[in-house]
């Protein structure tokens, strides 16, 4: 990719625990242009998130922090920038959608006057004009009632109208790069589509770049362009999302993709139709041990494959870390 947004190379991350410092991303590197979409999928703490909250210089310290790598946005290296250009660069290049809203959102003020500061710490704005952004980006997000809701405090608000104030907190300085962690956990089918509508808008108006965190194969095969598959910390398998659907090259990949239930079939019908990984995702402490951390659960394992880091085989713009796909090439 010439001349990336944003290029993540050889990142790690650790948290301090019982006064031992526990890895929980390892050797990640990946790049996103402006006006793509990365979706980032995988198992609940393989560390999407976290990832995530790196790019921002949100990771909590203490107890964790950025134990090596850089994070590159159009050749400034963000991991040694300080706090004041860190918060300059919050919001207003790069921005997030939060998971839990009710954690994000202040409830001593109402969701106006949030939306409304965060256009004045980014524009030299006044606050008539600051809050007239703040209702615009309320009915742009589908709340009904703008004006009204304005005034309304968080949890005044259902589940799904806070999340859409978090998007509306997260588009209103028009970031460079927008950070959607599960965006539309809570919103209907409708507001969904809805949601993602303006995702697009954004990227038509001012080229933006996003990365859509997601347990949801569907939303990625809907708004993605490449997709980066993460497991215990590291990225297993990256490409298009053509070729990810179609043919998924890592076993895990492969289960993930397996994993949605079929319409035209039933457990009656075919006892094959709903597949199940074996297992669970390794903890934080069991990260460093040799070998892939897939191997346990992996039907296709070799003896390598518990002793030995698999190497990336890399073609036609994917990547695959797995002997299997290394083996098939030899």
């Amino acid at each position: 990719m010439a001349d990336p947004l944003l290029s993540v190379q050889n990142l790690e991350i650790s948290f301090l625990s019982g006064g031992e410092e526990i890895p929980v991303v390892r050797d990640l590197s990946f790049e996103l242009a402006a006006g793509q979409t990365l979706g980032i999928v995988g198992e609940s703490g393989c560390g999407k998130s976290v990832t995530a909250l790196s790019l921002l210089g949100l990771v909590p310290n203490p107890p964790g922090r950025i134990t090596g790598g850089r994070i590159v946005l159009e050749g400034e290296d963000l991991v040694r920038a300080d706090e004041d250009r860190l918060t300059a660069i919050r919001g207003n290049d790069i921005s997030m959608v939060f998971q839990e809203p009710m954690t994000s959102l202040n409830p001593v003020y109402t969701v106006g006057e949030q939306i409304a500061e965060t256009a004045r710490a980014h524009f030299r704005t006044s606050r008539v004009e600051a809050w007239d952004r703040a209702i615009e980006m309320l009915r742009l997000v589908g709340i009904p009632s703008p004006e009204e809701r304005a005034h309304a405090y968080p949890h005044q608000l259902s589940g799904g109208m806070r999340q859409r104030v978090m998007i509306a907190i997260a588009l209103v300085c028009e970031p460079r790069i927008l950070i959607a962690d599960e965006p539309t956990t809570a919103l209907d089918v409708t507001v969904q589509a809805q949601i993602f509508g303006l995702f697009r808008e954004l990227q038509n108006k001012i080229g933006a770049a996003i990365i859509l965190i997601t347990h949801d194969i569907g939303v990625v095969a809907q708004m993605a362009d490449r997709v980066m598959v993460m497991y215990a910390g590291r990225k297993i398998e990256e490409g298009p999302v053509g070729a990810f659907i179609r043919d998924p090259r890592h076993p895990y990949t492969s289960g993930l993709i397996s994993c949605i239930p079929q319409l035209s079939a039933t457990p009656e019908d075919d006892p094959e139709a709903l597949f199940e990984i074996p297992g669970v995702v390794p903890g934080p402490r069991e990260l460093g041990a040799p070998g892939c951390a897939f191997a346990p659960r992996c039907h296709r394992a070799m003896t390598r494959c518990a002793t030995q880091p698999p190497l990336d085989r890399r073609d036609d713009g994917r990547q695959v870390a797995c002997w299997l796909e290394r083996e098939a090439v030899a």
